[in-house]
């Protein structure tokens, strides 16, 4: 019995210490921000707004004309949009970096929040000019069916990106079977 024991006093003690190194792993990784994952993160909430209302323009029955204006759409507001978020990102850095500091300047600080205001003033109507494209290309009643507008998060678009693709593949596996039983009722013929 004691060489019995033996092993599962040892497989404890090994398990206690793996969930005590885990837990400890997690603890580092909630202090902060991981900078590598944040500076792959280069969107905002009004570009993936967007870039959602033009990922679901792909369900509305629209003509070859219209998907290539949605494709300008796109060209001409999404990039844009992700710069001018970046420059407020950088902005709110700035902000929290100099509000961090026990001799900040609180004119400074003001400046800051005055340049943040005009470059989310900006997004803001760089969005609305997209929307309003957008509208004017689909028509009311397919932009319609495109709303509600959501902010969404990255997860979500994931989920939009991967539903697309199942769509797709749906649509050619229907296309295959079609030719194919074309094809055998030729073959019978």
């Amino acid at each position: 019995m004691r060489l019995a024991l033996f092993p599962l006093i040892i497989l404890m003690l090994t398990a206690g210490i793996a969930i005590a190194e885990n837990e400890q792993g997690t603890e580092r990784h909630r202090e902060g921000f991981n900078k590598a994952r944040v500076a792959r993160i280069r969107s905002g909430k009004y570009s993936r707004m967007l870039m959602s209302m033009l990922q679901k323009t792909n369900r509305l029955d629209i003509s070859k004309e219209q998907y290539r204006k949605v494709k300008e759409i796109r060209a001409k507001y999404i990039g844009p949009i992700i710069q001018e978020e970046g420059k407020s990102r950088s902005l709110q850095r700035k902000f929290m970096l100099q509000l961090q500091k026990a001799d900040f300047d609180p004119a400074e600080l003001k400046t800051i929040v005055k340049e943040t205001d005009v470059v989310n003033e900006e997004i803001a109507d760089m969005f609305i000019d997209a929307m309003a494209v957008l509208r004017d290309v689909v028509g009311p009643k397919n932009y319609a069916k495109l709303t509600p507008v959501t902010r969404i998060d990255r997860n979500t678009l994931i989920k939009l990106k991967e539903q697309e693709l199942a769509r797709i593949q749906e649509r050619k596996a229907q296309k295959n079977i079609k030719t194919q039983s074309d094809s055998k009722s030729d073959k019978s013929e």
